[in-house]
């Protein structure tokens, strides 16, 4: 009867936060209606917001409509275990997710089938994006509705990813960013610094027919999302200080994806945290050569390797100072 109990409230949990989704940032405007306002109210149709978990781990994020029953969002939005909804802006019905249609892991892109229909966005080609394009970013950042409005900073050269004058806060992932023709050039996936970045459209043009319909039960068994599930908890340890038991859950998610540059990169970090300067250097090089291209392994490497080269040169010196004073007094001698 308790189990049953637990279940249930996990079921009504996510349902009664959905329902408090439409509350939402509203600024003043005048009563003329603009471009930009017919392109937000076409995305208020299209944009969903996306609870679920269990009772000890709830997530929430953004998704959008890309086919009349399936929107696509970040894989760390879904990736942990238990049941998901989703719900549009201006509507009271919670739809259930139902499964699986296709993912891409390393670009954090699961594409969700659910039970109701929407509206799709069009999407738009993410390759003539300009630098300095004028962007919209919509999402739930906090559980509120809100569209923040940027540019396009640069774009990375190994993946075409957007990075952004947008801050990705939590619950704006999955998000979509849109061109001021009211197409999606990318979708919110993460924050660096004081930049965001946008998996760009055509990564997700290319995800419907990639992977097999599975349900969402079924894919949270896959390694590679296990795995993502343990480096998301190895995020909410470090954040809390808890070092060693960050350690632990990237561990695992090493484990299950051992291929995954990141889960090493991290560990690298939290392991320099701790003054664990060869631990660190091992991990460091491990994501270095899983991906050459990872720069900031490169510079927290580099930052490891200072404490051991200094002791070094240390143990040096003092030996040479030792040398150097066992040497008989009664003598003279040239030092070279």
């Amino acid at each position: 009867m308790r189990l049953c109990k637990i279940f249930l409230l996990c079921l009504f949990i996510p349902i009664v936060l959905l329902s408090y989704s439409c509350a939402q940032v509203i600024s003043d405007k005048p009563d003329v209606t603009t471009h930009s306002d017919i392109i937000s109210s076409s995305v208020r149709k299209s944009i969903v917001r996306i609870v679920g978990g269990t009772f000890s781990f709830l997530g929430e994020g953004t998704g959008f409509f890309i086919d009349k029953d399936r929107i696509v969002t970040n894989i760390h939005t879904v990736s942990h275990p238990g049941l998901f909804y989703a719900k549009l802006v201006d509507s009271e019905i919670v739809w259930a997710i139902e499964s699986v249609t296709a993912f891409d892991i390393k670009n954090d892109l699961v594409v969700l089938k659910i039970s109701g229909e929407g509206i799709p966005l069009p999407l738009g080609d993410s390759d003539s994006v300009q630098i300095s394009e004028s962007i919209s970013a919509f999402g739930f950042p906090d559980g509120k509705y809100n569209e923040v409005k940027g540019t396009i900073h640069s774009i990375r050269r190994k993946d075409k990813w957007l990075r952004i004058t947008v801050h990705v806060s939590p619950g704006i992932s999955g998000g979509p960013i849109l061109n001021s023709k009211g197409e999606v050039i990318g979708m919110c996936a993460a924050s660096f610094y004081s930049y965001g970045y946008a998996i760009p459209s055509n990564t997700v043009k290319a995800l419907p027919t990639a992977n097999k319909t599975e349900t969402l039960s079924q894919w949270h068994q896959r390694k590679v999302i296990r795995a993502d599930y343990y480096y998301k908890l190895a995020q909410m340890k470090f954040f809390e200080k808890k070092y060693n038991e960050t350690i632990a859950h990237l561990d695992n998610a090493i484990q299950l994806n051992p291929k995954d540059s990141v889960n090493y990169y991290s560990r690298g970090y939290v392991r320099l945290t701790l003054g664990d300067h060869e631990g660190a250097i091992a991990d460091f090089n491990r994501a270095i050569e899983l991906n050459p291209e990872f720069a900031d392994a490169y510079s927290n490497r580099g930052k490891a390797k200072k404490p051991l080269d200094y002791m070094k040169q240390r143990k040096k010196t003092l030996k040479r100072q030792k040398r150097y004073t066992q040497m008989p007094e009664n003598k003279t001698y040239w030092i070279n």
